[in-house]
């Protein structure tokens, strides 16, 4: 049996920013450095565990170089913006964001450890792993210890491979062929640090030698073959998922703008998707595209719904939606996690922050639902079809039929969208057009059906880019 580190996420999250990275990149660290680890227990060793002789620290951390294989738990990216209070006006503070990996709480992780292993170095591991309160920042509390094997039912799915970068711990015989090494003492004592002493040294006195990385810091490849995360293991994958985003921007855009606002997250998601599939265009999710390999729109409402909407109907867009009817992979999983910025032709549109993903089934549902945004038929009234609001009225029950959705009982028409604070926005100021196609007439209804029906949704031709959209109606306006 081969011996494994586990490694204990106390409260389900685990704060680090990649060796090399900016922390306002908001790019967490996934799955944990070994180099990370390595440096950690170190630390451990140079405070409390001086007694130990180096040579027997050297064997311990030597069982962490390498790639080793690992067992992660399912794992979503999460980031919180935070403003620094520097004793300066609001608007002077810093922003800093506060990246990490959400996980359930005591969720356990595993590190294969070498076979040949021997008894004194696992000895002093386990000690030293024992004693491990933290591991990047310090609310990533942690417990570990070494196991005599890998648990019953437990895979392992992330493995050496391509896809995540991670910097591993340079094997002490790869160091020792490194054409340049750091050193240590002055004059006639310059020499080259050993592999342990190369480990323990920090930033600053790399920097001050010129060096631009750790030697030590090892780039490694891995491929995460687990199709669980936070976004999909709380979700059944045939009931489908809802993505909700917070919008941050000054000032929130106009309600009116949904349209112009649902493509650039649209753009977003396949910019990430696309970048995550290494950069290739063809590979892009039909989920975030809508079009099959061959270019063509997919039939039958598959792909996803993305919604930026005014959850407190002040006529700002404060919140974005991105609804999938589907199963999620890995792939779209990280996209939809990634995505942190809305751009159009170079300018900042504003920031996503990733609030919960939730099964559709778990919505709200009501009988009665009012337009949040005007409904754009795809097809153009004839006189020859007789009254005109009869027409209307078929529209949104063919519209309906199509998204599943049971036969109003009762639909009455609304001039414009009511505001709780202002004015009412008319159905023609908003845009209802993409690219250079002539605008279609909108309009907005409140609708009664029989029986309570899970809201948000969305009718008509331009119901995936937040068009038509239905929400619970409040009488407390």
């Amino acid at each position: 049996m081969m011996a494994v580190l586990e490694l204990c996420f106390l409260a389900g999250r685990y704060h680090a920013t990649p060796w090399g990275r900016n922390v306002n990149e908001g790019e967490p660290e996934w799955p944990p450095s070994p180099f990370r680890l390595a440096r950690a227990l170190l630390d451990i060793w140079y405070r409390r565990h001086s007694e130990v002789p180096a040579g027997d620290m050297d064997s311990c951390l030597a069982m962490l170089a390498g790639s080793p294989r690992m067992a992660v738990p399912p794992s979503g990216r999460m980031a919180v913006k935070c403003y620094l209070d520097q004793n300066k006006r609001e608007e002077d503070r810093q922003p800093v964001i506060d990246a990490f990996v959400s996980m359930a709480k005591a969720a356990p992780l595993y590190m294969e450890l070498p076979a040949d292993s021997t008894e004194n170095s696992l000895r002093l591991l386990d000690s030293l792993a024992g004693e491990l309160n933290y591991l990047g920042r310090s609310e990533s509390w942690v417990s570990a210890r070494i196991l005599s094997a890998l648990p019953g039912g437990v895979e392992w799915n992330c493995e050496p491979g391509s896809g995540i970068q991670v910097h591993g711990l340079l094997p002490e015989a790869a160091y020792l062929e490194l054409p340049f090494l750091p050193k240590q003492g002055k004059g006639r004592n310059l020499r080259d640090c050993t592999w342990l002493e190369a480990l323990s040294l920090s930033t600053s006195q790399l920097q001050a030698e010129g060096w631009n990385r750790h030697p030590l810091a090892q780039p490694c490849g891995y491929t995460l073959h687990t199709r669980e995360s936070l976004l999909v293991s709380r979700a059944e994958k045939t009931t489908g998922l809802c993505v909700t985003y917070a919008m941050k921007a000054q000032p929130l855009p106009s309600v009116t703008q949904t349209l112009p606002l649902a493509e650039r997250v649209r753009a977003g998601l396949m910019s990430c998707h696309r970048r995550i599939c290494g950069g290739e265009v063809t590979r892009v999710s039909p989920l975030f595209s809508g079009k099959d390999v061959a270019g063509q729109p997919l039939r039958g409402h598959r792909h996803a719904f993305f919604w930026p909407c005014d959850l407190d109907r002040d006529g700002k867009i404060d919140h974005v939606r991105v609804v999938c009817k589907g199963a999620v992979t890995e792939d779209e999983r990280l996209a939809l996690e990634s995505i942190r910025r809305l751009w159009v032709r170079g300018a900042d549109l504003g920031e996503l922050v990733l609030l919960h993903a939730l099964p559709l089934d778990s919505m709200e549902q009501t009988q009665t639902v009012i337009s949040a945004t005007p409904v754009v038929f795809g097809r153009h009234y004839k006189v020859r079809q007789g009254n005109f609001d009869a027409w209307l009225a078929s529209e949104v029950r063919r519209c309906c039929a199509e998204q599943g959705l049971p036969a109003p009982e009762h639909i009455e028409s609304l001039p414009e969208l009511p505001r709780w604070d202002g004015a009412p926005v008319p159905w023609h100021d908003f845009v209802r057009q993409r690219k250079n196609v002539a605008p279609r007439r909108g309009y907005g209804f409140r609708l009664t059906f029989a029986a309570p029906v899970a809201v948000p949704f969305a009718l008509g031709a331009l119901a995936h880019f937040g068009m038509g959209l239905f929400v619970a109606e409040k009488r407390d306006w």
